[in-house]
């Protein structure tokens, strides 16, 4: 989207300056810049990859249970396993570089926006069809990526009103069935795939960690650094502008709530808290406060504050938000998410990164 590209042009354009404090030659310089990357990578990054690793391996065996016996207990089951999934997934879907997007892998997890409804056409097809690959994730990998995710999972497991319908009886019970455990058993290998690779000290942490002239994109600490915080600060911008805009749309009476992130499983509050919640850590870890030159020591403390107003606005909304979204209460304070959201992401891509001499550039999301 052309003005997500645009939207990044706030990423401040400095001198490649090092952080406070830092002296001696260029090489020193640059090197000041190494400890924010590995405490960004040790201190969030791989606990990230792990949580969501560990959340999607549970998730095949909660489909077996609903399926072999639909009950409230299994579907319970399900539904709080499929929410554990899509919160872990919040906390790593900001991460857009290395590992998380080789091969498709961001998409192939979810497949969103979708506002053609790509993923529902292409699903009904193969229901019909009753195509025997659907049912085997190594097969399922070869399909279309609107095909093979959590978003997938969503469409086959929920009805438009957020209740769980898998397991339920009808013709189509046993391919559904095997449909959602392929798709379960395929999101887990990519999550432990990407667990894998980030965990890997000779693998794309060490492009991070080891920088080189002789990489294409990242040749020094500084530039590192600047990969990890600028999928930070897209990270944002898609919360607002993809998340969030597209279902507000230009007043309540145009609003459509369907458009909202996992809103059809009733999860989308808890989406968006998850990518807020991994947005504020991995800024956090990275402890870049002892640096910041005097005149940006405010900075820590009003993200924290921006933060917390996000949390508690998210906190106040009447879930789910597919139903709520109607309510002129909870579209005014979804309105209000959008300027915190906005605040969040100047004080990052601006303050933040003019204090510690970032540069923007790369962007994520170019060309989607």
């Amino acid at each position: 989207m052309r003005k997500l590209t645009l939207a990044l042009l706030l990423l401040t354009s400095v001198s490649a300056a090092p952080p406070a404090g830092a002296q001696g030659t260029q090489a020193d310089a640059d090197l000041a810049f190494a400890p924010y990357v590995s405490r960004s990578i040790e201190g969030y990054i791989r606990p990230a990859t792990d949580r969501f690793e560990a959340a999607t391996a549970d998730l095949p065996e909660a489909i077996d249970g609903v399926c072999n016996a639909a009950d409230d207990a299994s579907r319970d089951g399900f539904a709080r396993a499929y929410r554990d999934v899509v919160v872990a997934f919040g906390g790593i879907s900001f991460l857009r570089f290395g590992p998380v997007i080789e091969n498709n892998r961001l998409e192939s997890i979810a497949f969103m926006p979708d506002p053609r409804g790509i993923s529902q056409r292409q699903i009904r097809k193969a229901l019909a069809a009753r195509d025997t690959a659907m049912t085997s994730a190594e097969q399922l990998r070869d399909k279309s990526v609107a095909l093979q995710g959590l978003t997938a999972l969503q469409l086959l497991a929920f009805d438009g009103d957020g209740t769980v319908t898998l397991g339920a009886a009808g013709d189509d019970h046993d391919f559904i069935c095997d449909y959602s455990r392929a798709i379960a058993e395929n999101v887990h290998v990519i999550a432990a795939n990407i667990q894998r690779d980030w965990a890997d000290p000779a693998g794309y942490s060490a492009v991070l960690t080891d920088p080189t002239p002789a990489h294409d994109h990242v040749r020094t600490h500084k530039k590192a650094i600047e990969e990890i915080f600028n999928a930070i600060a897209t990270g944002f911008i898609v919360i607002k502008d993809q998340d969030l805009l597209p279902a507000l749309g230009d007043s309540l009476d145009t609003s459509r709530p369907h458009r909202l992130p996992f809103a059809r499983s009733g999860n989308a509050a808890a989406f968006i808290q998850a990518e807020l919640d991994g947005l504020e850590q991995a800024i956090a870890v990275a402890h870049y406060d002892p640096d910041l030159p005097e005149e940006f020591t405010w900075v820590p403390g009003s993200l924290t504050f921006e933060f917390a107003n996000a949390r508690r606005t998210l906190a106040s909304l009447d879930t789910p938000l597919k139903a709520s979204l109607t309510d002129p209460a909870t579209y005014e304070k979804l309105k209000l998410l959008t300027i915190t959201i906005n605040s969040l992401r100047d004080t990052t891509a601006l303050s933040l990164a003019g204090a510690m001499n970032f540069t923007g550039g790369f962007n994520a999301l170019d060309g989607d």
